[in-house]
């Protein structure tokens, strides 16, 4: 269920148990799994950029004066 996207409040309520008990389920599952490994090293990377605007958008369209 939690892989489904329902959260800890969610599935305890619907099994009717205390929400805390289901995080510690899903605390022991995921001590135990194993996630694949990829050792394969990647050909091409790509970054995406961020931009901010530090001003105004009227000083960046010269319009100042407004």
């Amino acid at each position: 269920m939690y892989l489904e996207g329902l959260g800890f409040r969610a599935i305890g309520r619907i099994l009717n148990i205390n929400h805390v008990t289901v995080y510690y389920w899903i605390k022991e599952w995921g001590s135990r799994v194993e996630l694949p490994v990829n050792e394969q090293s990647a050909s091409i990377v790509e970054l995406d950029e961020l931009h901010t605007y530090l001003l105004s958008k009227k000083l960046l369209l010269d319009m100042d004066c407004c």
